[in-house]
């Protein structure tokens, strides 16, 4: 756990959250993913797909198929709060 400096007055902010346990390898993907977005003029655009492809070898995933669908799953819902943040 990090440290954090919080502004005199400023509401905390709690960061912690709980995942299922079928849902535990495809959030620990998502992660590994964290730095491989694709941009376009400041805009999110979507999972670089070759780099998840690359992590699906490394990592071994079993199911590559249904390891995109939930990761697709979460990437449309994370574009929305990503690119919300640009307007």
């Amino acid at each position: 756990m990090s440290a954090e400096v919080i502004e005199a007055g400023a509401p905390k902010v709690d960061d912690d959250f709980s995942v299922w346990e079928e849902n535990a390898d495809t959030v620990m993907m998502f992660m590994r993913l964290q730095t491989q977005w694709r941009v376009i003029d400041g805009g999110f655009i979507g999972l670089d797909y070759q780099s998840a492809a690359f992590l699906f070898r490394i990592h071994s995933v079993a199911n590559e198929a249904e390891m995109m669908n939930e990761l697709q799953a979460m990437e449309m819902a994370a574009l929305r709060v990503l690119n919300k943040r640009k307007e």
